[in-house]
């Protein structure tokens, strides 16, 4: 299994902060790499939908949220990603003048190598840290 991690101190509260990327269906909201996103139950198992600024499409299920860890885990069912096994989560938690985001997964390479795969998942995190460092310093 290939792990990837990045974490930033951002200037708002961890509410604020959790309010935001809590919101599961709506990462679109926020992520410069989703220009749509959508939500729903299928089977029981909530999804969303995140469509990229090429059109591609990914399918990823909610696995668990904790709204007083301010923790949620999620897991790609398909996608475009030279990933599999997919597995990521994302805990916002007070610090010192705001929040501290940490976004982390694991996951095997697929069609491609290690490398690869782990700079794909790497700069998701760090665009989608990177926006909300620029929107709540």
């Amino acid at each position: 299994m290939l792990e990837v991690r990045r974490e930033e101190t951002l200037g708002a509260d961890a509410q604020t902060v959790w309010s935001l990327v809590s919101d599961f269906g709506n990462i679109a909201d926020w992520h410069p790499a989703c220009s749509a996103s959508s939500q729903d139950t299928v089977g029981g198992e909530v999804r969303r939908t995140i469509v990229v600024g090429d059109g591609a499409r990914l399918i990823e299920r909610l696995d668990s949220i904790d709204p007083n860890a301010k923790s949620l885990t999620y897991s790609i069912i398909e996608g475009p990603l030279p990933v599999d096994n997919y597995t990521s989560t994302v805990t916002v938690a007070d610090a010192d003048g705001g929040c501290r985001i940490v976004w982390s997964g694991s996951f095997d390479a697929k069609d491609a190598p290690d490398k690869r795969a782990k700079l794909v998942v790497a700069g998701i995190y760090e665009a989608g840290i990177g926006a909300l460092k620029k929107r709540f310093g």
